[in-house]
């Protein structure tokens, strides 16, 4: 099976009031219109999916792709497609939210819970996210309803490069002037806690999720960026940053060419030009751009002189054994659910 370059969809406009223009401008997306807060680069969401835009399948989708050879492409059986990659670029600060597990979700919306990461691939002087809440005797319900929610949150100023791992029950926002790499499970499971007071073209606020919001909530949650590990292996290095049950997250650091053997799919998003090739064929990438690569893709490699960013589904004990005591610098080999 072929290497899939993807062509991403977006959310833009109403959908992302607080998006920006820099996936255009600095990425080079063909985004519909200036003001997009996302690129989905690897998405099966309905109405959202990634088109192929290589190979026999070039014009159809990822769905197209999955309903004809759903194992061969993820390497597991489990349905739904469970994971979603995107780019996000915050012009201006994102609601204050936070999302569920599988068991709440389910239970009270019938879809799978969401957590995700980011990666910082650009941070503007004096940008901030919020992270987590900051540690307080008070119960969150009663802060929340003195009216001092934006008190209780604990805000971190990110730079390039850091990863920052956020599991369900984490509050969290991205902040303005902040563009990000998210891996995520593939839900829209998510309880608004604040909208900093933003209304659409009807002149209402967006619907907030208050008591979903809480009932959620982990404030307990002590997290910081994630240092990660590095592997050496053939043509370079592999930095880990994060692998739970959900999905696995590393850095490439390329320095020739590096055979990348997945038991499931991969999606690979490089910080500049490359080739990417498997047994009987070849694609070449522009910085940004995602290839996914099949489970059944054989000899799949990178090669050239750059970085690229990488998830896949988890394989977390192979990754232990490897790392050996370092395996605790690494989010999700440790005892966060």
């Amino acid at each position: 099976m072929d290497i899939l370059k993807m062509g991403p969809r977006y959310r833009y406009g109403e959908a992302t009031p607080w998006g920006g223009d820099n996936l255009r401008l600095l990425f080079g997306k063909n985004a519909p219109e200036d003001r997009v807060g996302e690129s989905l680069e690897v998405s099966a969401l309905s109405g959202l999916e990634s088109l192929i835009l290589n190979g026999d399948m070039a014009g159809q989708t990822l769905a197209d792709a999955l309903e004809k050879d759903y194992e061969g492409v993820t390497g597991t059986d489990k349905k739904p497609f469970p994971l979603l990659l995107k780019l996000l670029d915050a012009r201006d600060t994102l609601s204050v939210q936070v999302h569920p597990g599988d068991e709440y979700a389910l239970k009270n919306d019938g879809k799978l819970g969401k957590t995700e990461a980011w990666m910082v691939l650009s941070a503007e002087p004096g940008s901030r996210i919020a992270y987590g809440l900051k540690p307080t005797e008070k119960a969150l319900c009663d802060i929340v309803a003195e009216g001092k929610f934006e008190d209780a949150l604990n805000w971190v100023y990110p730079h390039p490069g850091e990863v920052y791992y956020i599991p369900h029950g984490c509050v969290h926002a991205l902040g303005g002037g902040v563009m990000v790499y998210e891996i995520q499970q593939s839900s829209d499971a998510t309880y608004r806690f604040w909208d900093w007071g933003r209304v659409g073209k009807d002149g209402k606020p967006r619907q907030l999720h208050t008591q979903k919001a809480l009932d959620v909530t982990r404030p307990d949650l002590s997290l910081g960026k994630v240092p990660g590990a590095t592997l050496l292996c053939e043509g370079g290095s592999v930095t880990h940053y994060i692998c739970d049950e959900n999905f696995a997250l590393m850095r490439l650091n390329v320095c020739g060419r590096m055979p990348l053997d997945f038991k499931y799919m991969a999606f690979v998003t490089p910080t500049d030009s490359c080739v990417m090739g498997w047994n009987g064929g070849q694609i070449e990438l522009n910085p940004f751009e995602t290839a996914l690569i099949p489970a059944a893709c054989e000899g799949a490699y990178i090669e050239g002189r750059l970085t690229a960013l990488c998830s896949s589904l988890p394989e977390q004990e192979k990754l232990r054994a490897a790392l050996g005591y370092r395996a605790e610098n690494v989010a999700g080999l440790n005892n966060i659910d």
